[in-house]
């Protein structure tokens, strides 16, 4: 059985046992179990229970304004609501939220950069390509996954390209390609962890097009 905070459904039963379950949580927890629980909502994709999802981080953030350990996770998933929802202007805004957080409270990541650029580029939203390039060269040099790296370095490719620097886009195709390539991680114990398994075909097809 899952977790009272990791319900995939949202009738009025379902409801009412989530809010009796956090009415007994520990008033240090009850923020992060509406995060999980939004969360878990959205990755429905069902529309009724994203409308259901946004209501919970609503009151995560009006009922605890000043937690910030759960507040940019909780931003990121109000992206993934507004991105199903096909309302890109919206998914980018909040985003943009939790990066700017981040850059206020680096000790809180999350994967904001990542949904962001992808977003950015695919939308062709030139306007951030500059603050693309920025936090992925930030983040993707320091990351251990050949799937986070696949997709950084295929996005700057696109955005070199877009400047007419074809040969700065080549280098990070020539990474992207690589990374994308790769039959491990590197790390001792988790060799298969984070490596390359479903190519972005949206992605290859951009970075192809230059």
């Amino acid at each position: 059985m899952a977790d009272w905070y990791r319900q995939k459904s949202w009738s009025k039963a379902d409801e009412e046992y989530f809010f009796a379950k956090l009415a007994r949580a520990r008033k240090d927890g009850r923020a992060q179990y509406l995060k999980i629980q939004a969360l878990e909502l959205t990755e429905t994709g069902i529309p009724q229970l994203l409308d259901a999802a946004e209501k919970l981080i609503d009151k995560l953030f009006t009922e605890y304004p000043e937690d910030r350990f759960n507040r940019p996770d909780a931003l990121v998933t109000l992206g993934n609501i507004y991105k199903q929802r096909g309302n890109i202007d919206k998914a980018v805004y909040y985003y943009k939220q939790a990066l700017d957080f981040e850059l206020v409270y680096p000790q809180v990541k999350t994967q904001a950069y990542s949904y962001f650029s992808e977003l950015v580029v695919k939308t062709e939203k030139t306007e951030f390509y500059d603050f693309v390039e920025k936090i992925i060269i930030k983040r993707v040099n320091s990351s251990l996954f050949p799937i986070e790296k696949y997709k950084g370095y295929s996005i700057l490719s696109i955005i070199y390209s877009h400047r007419k620097d074809f040969e700065t886009a080549a280098y990070f195709e020539a990474l992207a390609e690589q990374n994308a390539s790769a039959e491990t991680s590197g790390l001792r114990y988790h060799k298969y962890l984070g490596i390359v398994k479903d190519r972005d075909s949206w992605l290859d097809k951009l970075v192809r097009k230059k």
